[in-house]
């Protein structure tokens, strides 16, 4: 691991929390096609458990955009929801440029009959890190999962707009794969 990667991570352990031990890794890695590693904070403590990727901040193939390197994370009691849509969506990072506010239809990932049907991305932190003549911007992106109307709203509203909606029902920062949509568009 790369000076800037350790950096990275401990500051992250400092603003997130302590990572859960053991840290669990895929044997077949994300590089060759396995599921992207996940640490956690938060898991046995309680209900909703802060999973955070480790394979994104080093990899070339990275597209990069206002936050530099980054990893993504989100807040949610459903392991294998995570691990399957942060793994989908960390592969489409080395494809796409990905930035805070963004939105992602994840229908194709997901069975029809899920109550999430797609993402809102939020910066959940920014920092500038390396040496004082080389600082490298990098960042935590959240990954929220939203359901069909509420994906709509972003699109329509702005993602803010609808992050600031799901902070006063409750619901924000959580990912809940199996909740009813709340009502956005009557606040």
């Amino acid at each position: 691991m790369s000076e800037l990667a350790e950096s990275f991570f401990q500051a992250l352990e400092e603003r997130v929390g302590s990572f859960d031990r053991p840290i669990n890794f895929h044997v077949y890695p994300f590089d060759a096609g396995g599921g992207i590693n996940l640490l956690t904070v938060g898991a046995g403590r309680q209900e909703f458990v802060t999973y955070l990727t480790w394979d994104q901040f080093g990899h070339q193939q990275q597209k990069r955009g206002s936050l530099g390197r980054f990893e993504l994370c989100a807040v949610s009691a459903d392991r294998d929801w995570c691990s399957d849509i942060l793994t989908k969506l960390g592969r489409q990072t080395l494809i796409e440029l990905f930035e805070p506010h963004d939105t992602v239809d994840i229908a194709q990932w997901v069975h029809p009959d899920s109550a999430l049907q797609g993402l809102v991305l939020e910066e959940a932190l920014r920092l500038k890190l390396g040496t004082p003549a080389a600082l490298e911007s990098c960042g935590l992106m959240r990954c929220i999962g939203v359901t069909r109307p509420e994906l709509e709203f972003a699109r329509q509203h702005g993602a803010q707009t609808l992050i600031e909606r799901l902070r006063m029902t409750g619901v924000y920062p959580k990912t809940i794969p199996d909740r009813a949509s709340v009502d956005v568009i009557a606040r």
